[in-house]
């Protein structure tokens, strides 16, 4: 063979290789990519049982968890264990009773094997707020009374209470008729229908704020919908807290609390006396005093209030047991509105409304949110549902996974 011959034979078998060489480690890397993307699938399809296996632990949970007991004072550890071995389930279902909401905490798929996955559940009942799509003049008939209440104790102005009720109520209502003071004793307001939402916003450096839109006519499914409506687009501390009039000397500036601490979007528009917080209670009718003097009664809000929440906690018991005034029969969770309004009477002196009936549950709760986290080998699930509870059945009626 020729030396040039030999020559170009050499540099194809160099490129035969070098080309050889670029397949194999294609493969290689393809192998490896494939590798991953199976493990990836496989621990996708483990964490996605595990928040189905979620699903049925709270299921579990929601539907019996009315029908467990108190656990003794006096109960042992053996005891505790017998009852554990026939319900696993037991200790969190008590939680739920007693406060509304419980954390089962990250559960191992398999205590023995570390690395096979965890699942937690969280479940809060959802009547520990007011629904605030029931809070409008095609609503139940206190809805201006709880929505003064509301802003009263959140310290908005007076001034501003006519334009952001208006304005829900246009937007919630089903028609296009503008609402104008509501509040006929507070300074003048008036909502938005279409006509107002039809032109774009602008903040002052130019960009956009809020597009065109139309109001909603119908219920809102979250909170954060009420930043666009006219004069919470203009006081959105209203909503998050904060200073109302930054523009004023420190020494008149106003302070608010925000107004969503009290809202809900699902829920049956009463609330858990059992459990809705001392602020929520103050915002009932025939709790709270009548800002407008028009209560069938004469109360002290809050003594009232502080009675319940001393009646329904086992602290409130605690710092009873020793008066001559302590009962056993009078503590724990009110069975209905009767029970509650003796108690009350008895301790205080004062009657609750009547109206007050139309705004308490008692129990079983009937929604709740549930989350559920799944997670393995650094991969995680999250399903965000609310169910409703009836007849020893869950039902969704909101499912989102991975939010």
């Amino acid at each position: 063979m020729k030396r040039g011959q030999a020559g170009s034979a050499l540099v194809t078998v160099i490129w035969v290789v070098a080309v050889l060489s670029l397949i194999v480690m294609n493969f290689a890397a393809e192998a490896k990519l494939q590798s991953v993307v199976n493990r990836h699938t496989t621990e996708r399809v483990r964490v996605n049982s595990l928040t189905d296996a979620g699903k049925v632990i709270a299921e579990v949970i929601l539907t019996d968890y009315q029908n467990v007991s108190e656990a003794p004072e006096d109960q042992s550890l053996d005891d505790m264990e017998e009852e554990f071995q026939e319900d696993r389930w037991i200790q969190e279902k008590r939680a739920l009773k007693g406060s509304s909401s419980v954390d089962t905490g990250m559960i191992a798929l398999d205590v023995k094997d570390p690395d096979s996955g965890t699942v937690s559940v969280h479940i809060e009942a959802k009547e520990t707020k007011l629904n605030i799509n029931t809070l409008w003049s095609g609503g139940n008939q206190n809805w201006l009374e709880i929505w003064e209440n509301i802003l009263a104790a959140c310290n908005v102005p007076e001034e501003y209470w006519n334009e952001l009720i208006c304005s829900w109520n246009d937007w919630r209502d089903p028609d296009d008729a503008l609402s104008q003071d509501l509040l006929d004793e507070y300074p003048r307001g008036d909502g938005g229908e279409a006509e107002y939402y039809k032109e774009e916003l602008k903040s002052e450096d130019g960009t956009m704020e809020f597009e065109p839109c139309k109001p909603r006519n119908g219920e809102i499914s979250d909170l954060k919908e009420l930043a666009m409506l006219k004069g919470f687009r203009e006081h959105p501390v209203v909503l998050t807290g904060g200073v109302i009039n930054p523009e004023d000397k420190e020494e008149d500036q106003i302070v608010v609390k925000s107004i969503l601490e009290y809202f809900d979007v699902i829920g049956t528009g009463k609330v858990n006396v059992n459990a809705a917080s001392k602020e929520i209670l103050l915002a009932i009718p025939g709790i709270a005093d009548d800002l407008n003097n028009n209560s069938s009664f004469a109360a002290d809000g809050e003594e009232i209030v502080q009675a319940i929440i001393d009646y329904r906690s086992e602290l409130g018991a605690a710092e009873a047991k020793d008066t001559k005034f302590y009962k056993e029969e009078d503590y724990g969770s009110f069975k209905d509105f009767s029970d509650l309004q003796s108690r009350i009477q008895e301790k205080t002196g004062n009657d609750i409304g009547n109206e007050a009936s139309n705004y308490l549950i008692y129990a079983p709760e009937t929604y709740f949110e549930i989350t559920i986290v799944g997670a393995s080998a650094g991969i995680s699930h999250t399903v965000k549902a609310v169910a409703m509870v009836q007849d020893s059945k869950v039902r969704y009626i909101r499912w989102q996974e991975d939010p």
